[in-house]
């Protein structure tokens, strides 16, 4: 009789070939999947340049921390509203003086106040009044460029900025 006869040593070579093919097909699997996922990651979260994206020097007045120092009073019931603001303030670049409670102890119900003298008029209007919209300008006898931000029960919260948001697009760091 003559048969072939099945060794136990073939079926484990068998056995160990489709493990192996098992094992790569899975891997190319693997492969095409993270490449695939890649590729849309990097083609969908890119933001192509507009023409408003500029590396032009801009003719805007210097950065507010070279030419005034901003005194943030809290004059609300929110304890620690002062220091939220002023670090939210120092991540604009801001120099912060002092940060405490209002020193004419006063308890403003709206957005809150700016005080300036006459040499600080520009950087109260032109720095300051954007993050208090509503908040009421108040001119007093200081003879320095000093500003003091007085926080009202209504003022608004201002966010940390973070340098993300603040550097310059890539194309633009290596002019």
């Amino acid at each position: 009789m003559s048969y072939v006869r099945d060794t136990r040593l073939a079926r484990a070579r068998q056995r160990r070939q489709r493990r192996s093919l098992a094992i790569v097909a899975v891997a190319v699997v693997l492969v095409i999947t993270g490449l695939a996922f890649a590729l849309f990651y990097m083609t969908s979260f890119s933001i192509p340049p507009t023409a408003a994206t500029s590396c032009a020097v801009s003719t805007q007045a210097p950065a507010p921390q070279t030419v005034f120092v901003l005194n943030i009073y809290n004059a609300s019931s929110d304890t620690g509203r002062a220091k939220r603001i002023a670090t939210a303030m120092k991540s604009r670049d801001f120099h912060i003086g002092v940060v405490s409670n209002d020193p004419y102890g006063e308890n403003l119900k709206g957005v809150g106040q700016i005080r300036y003298g006459p040499v600080g008029t520009r950087y109260a209007k032109d720095y300051i009044k954007q993050y208090t919209p509503g908040g009421q300008l108040i001119q007093d006898g200081r003879t320095d460029t000093s500003v003091d931000l007085v926080l009202g029960e209504q003022a608004p919260a201002i966010g940390i900025l973070s340098q993300a948001l603040v550097s310059l697009p890539v194309d633009c760091s290596t002019r």
